[in-house]
């Protein structure tokens, strides 16, 4: 009886054992990866998102903002403004890639606070939205979103001869 109970108890022993030894497995394993994750630099793209052209092998980043420049160009092509400006300026817009690779404007990077900054935001709005899809960027291997901020240069209209404005 003796040995039975005996037995018993190291049986038990050996089952708590390995149950706990389990929870500890778990809890390692959340433990490490929480620590991976914190490792992971989140602010950067693993993989930038490629337009046609643009080969994974070149400097992608520099491809992508070269071909988005030409994109926000194409849609503001031939747009004049409702108002007159009489010398060259910028903004800076936000600009969104999600996940499935749409290209979107989000705003203008600091917040319009005047008539003139209100109607270039709206342009930008009615412009810029559904720029084209592409490849979206890619972080640990899965596509994520991404913005980016891209300077739009805006130049005074030139009256011609015949009096129309470009």
């Amino acid at each position: 009886m003796m040995r039975l109970t005996i037995l018993l108890v190291i049986m038990i022993c050996a089952v708590t054992a390995s149950c706990r030894t389990e929870e500890q497995k778990k809890q390692e394993a959340s433990q490490l990866a929480q620590k991976r994750f914190q490792e992971i630099d989140l602010s950067q793209p693993d993989k930038y998102p490629l337009f046609d052209g643009c080969g994974e092998l070149d400097n992608a980043a520099n491809c992508f903002f070269e071909k988005l420049q030409e994109q926000v160009a194409i849609k503001l092509n031939n747009h004049n403004l409702q108002f007159q400006i009489s010398q060259r300026d910028s903004v800076v817009v936000q600009l969104l890639v999600d996940k499935k690779g749409n290209i979107s404007y989000m705003g203008l990077r600091s917040e319009a606070v005047n008539e003139r900054e209100r109607t270039i935001d709206s342009l930008l709005r009615a412009r810029l939205q559904h720029i084209c899809k592409i490849e979206p960027a890619y972080k640990q291997n899965v596509p994520v979103n991404s913005s980016y901020l891209l300077p739009v240069i805006l130049k005074p209209a030139t009256v011609q001869p015949d009096g129309l404005s470009n």
